[in-house]
């Protein structure tokens, strides 16, 4: 999968990650090469902000450019440097929109010439209120005089530094990036861009507090904003135009003039992608792009127009290893090749995930099901192992207050997991590995593997709160937490972001008492989770996701190297009952003729 193939490029990087705070001093008026101000390495973060100047404070002012250059160790022409947008965030009380003169969509310019007059120059400041995120302005010809509107921060410029030796001025878009002034640019997007130069040469700036599609007159509500950085490098895997991706799209942004070539770019780089990196044929790609594709159109203003092509993730394949690995998933074998497999030394796995569980209002109930067989496939590609299908029902008796959820008794879930280990064991294996999804299943699983161990079965499983645990402390926001959260829902966003419905995410739980099964009823006893959600699923992103899973398949690997070391301990398998149930069989069949 080359997705993976990718992030093992940056993994080693990321384990020694810094976190660099920059004060910008000067800004730039172009996108040039020029001495970085920072070197950063893949996997670090940037704390900074864009730059306030005069231009804010009084008409006419000069623009105060952008920071940077940002330089990345080991960039290199025809890389792609990955810059994740961690924080956008206006650090004033107060956004400037101008409008008028030569400069907008509706009057005329030097490209566009028109008979009229200019349009009259105005300027308008936004009031800023930064805890509830709105914006206030005074309309004082309207018979409203005021309007607020809830923000929506972003950055209308990010880019490297051009080709050869060009230079572009502030205002202008281009392959390198630029002024695309599109608002997708916010916190949870993560931005590609081609690499031309060595150490990439990053730069940034131009907020805006909010903005509408098209910057029709001219501005957003232009301020200053803290942001926050994580880079990253996709080594000898060049683009041709910038791409981004967020939660819920794939996007492409396209600049040139007229308007309908900078949307042709955006398409057809939007097409290549899913070909390149999502297996799809090309002429199935355009079939579909062009029935569920969506339109941004980020600004028709600058020198050249830019164009935003987004493709709905819902609609991709879902994340899944590569067939070619030297698993055997049992299912898919009739039982004389099975025979061959289940040898002593081969591990045996059987994945633990509920298909009928709540999940909290953005996430099915087959979530945990979703991430027992994407684990699965994980650990069936990279380890010899013998697969056996998904258990989906166990010990879930936290989350029956939610209609949907099931769950079966601790004893009937240690009994039956034994019982399995018990059917394959007779036939030669003697590990086995439950790639369990949930926290309350462990205590079963731990009393499955003490009666197993007394009949020289060893039995490991795997450990929710542990596995991927390093990544989820790096990447954690959320002050408390455990189900259907910031993390579980990162994972799936990564996993299978079709069945995410991010808009009804919520933070919830936080009311003690913090223990007890999860209830919609304050009068009940127990912990007061109305949604169904123990912690704040609004702060999961896909990015998020990626480093707890490729985390979380590291430790499940080496668990289950582990286990294929470890020593049996002695004993025999329990003989199944299967006198009393052919008797059962026998009486209850019809009487023969």
């Amino acid at each position: 999968m080359r997705h993976v193939l990718v992030l093992a490029v940056l993994l080693p990087a990321a384990a020694a990650a810094e976190t660099h705070r920059l004060k910008p001093t000067v800004g730039h008026p172009t996108f040039a090469v020029r001495p970085p101000v920072l070197t950063v390495k893949p996997g670090d973060v940037l704390e900074s902000e864009s730059l306030w100047g005069e231009w804010y404070e009084k008409p006419g002012a000069r623009w105060p450019g952008e920071v940077g250059p940002i330089a990345i160790e080991g960039a290199e022409p025809g890389d792609t440097l990955v810059v994740e947008v961690l924080k956008v965030r206006p650090n004033r009380d107060t956004a400037v929109s101008t409008q008028g003169g030569r400069f907008g969509a509706l009057v005329p310019d030097s490209r566009t010439a028109f008979l009229n007059e200019p349009f009259p120059q105005g300027r308008y400041v936004w009031r800023l209120d930064r805890e509830r995120m709105t914006g206030t302005v005074d309309l004082p010809g309207s018979r409203m005089k005021s309007v607020t509107v809830p923000l929506s921060p972003m950055l209308g410029r990010v880019a490297v530094a051009p080709s050869g030796d060009e230079e572009f001025g502030g205002l202008w878009p281009g392959p390198f990036g630029g002024n695309m002034d599109a608002a997708d640019v916010r916190e949870g997007t993560t931005v590609y861009l081609p690499v031309y130069h060595p150490g990439a040469l990053f730069y940034f700036g131009d907020g805006h507090a909010l903005q509408g599609d098209g910057e029709v007159c001219g501005s957003g509500l232009e301020t200053s904003m803290d942001v926050a950085f994580r880079f990253g490098l996709q080594k000898k895997r060049a683009i041709s135009w910038p791409r981004f991706e967020d939660a819920e799209h794939l996007m492409v942004a396209g600049s040139a003039r007229p308007l309908t070539d900078a949307l042709r770019i955006a398409f057809v780089e939007l097409i290549d992608w899913l070909v390149q990196d999502h297996g799809f044929d090309k002429a199935d790609a355009y079939q579909l792009v062009s029935q569920v594709a969506v339109v941004r159109v980020a600004n028709v203003v600058d020198p050249v127009y830019t164009v935003v092509a987004k493709f709905p993730k819902r609609y991709l394949p879902d994340r899944v290893a590569s067939a070619s690995g030297s698993g055997v998933r049992l299912a898919d074998v009739p039982w004389t090749e099975a025979e061959k497999v289940l040898t002593p030394e081969r591990v045996v796995v059987l994945p633990l995930g509920a298909a009928a569980k709540e999940h909290g209002p953005h996430l099915t109930l087959r979530n945990d099901e979703i991430l027992a067989e994407y684990y699965a496939g994980r650990v069936l590609a990279a380890r010899d192992v013998a697969l056996l299908p998904t258990l989906t029902y166990g010990f879930y008796p936290n989350f029956l207050d939610f209609p949907g959820s099931t769950s079966v008794s601790f004893e009937t879930q240690r009994d039956t997991i034994a019982e399995i280990a018990r059917s394959v064991a007779r036939h030669g294996p003697r590990r086995f590995y439950v790639l369990n999804t949930g926290v309350s299943t462990a205590r079963p699983l731990k009393a499955t593997a003490e009666l197993l161990a007394q009949e020289g079965i060893v039995m490991h499983f795997s450990d929710v709160l542990l596995i991927g645990k390093a990544a989820e402390d790096a990447v954690r926001e959320q002050k408390y937490g455990t189900h259907a959260d910031e993390i579980e829902t990162s994972r799936i966003l990564y996993m299978r972001p079709g069945t995410v419905r991010m808009e009804r995410a919520v933070a919830d739980g936080g009311t003690p008492p913090l223990t007890g099964p999860l209830t919609r009823d304050r009068a009940k006893s127990g912990h007061y989770a109305p949604s169904g959600v123990f912690g704040d699923a609004t702060l999961a992103s896909w990015h998020k996701g990626e480093r707890i899973v490729e985390r979380a398949v590291t430790d499940l690997l080496a668990g289950i190297d582990a286990l294929a070391k470890a020593p049996v301990p002695p004993g025999e398998p329990r003989s199944l009952p299967a006198e009393p149930i052919e008797a059962a069989v026998r009486e209850a069949a019809p009487p023969r003729p």
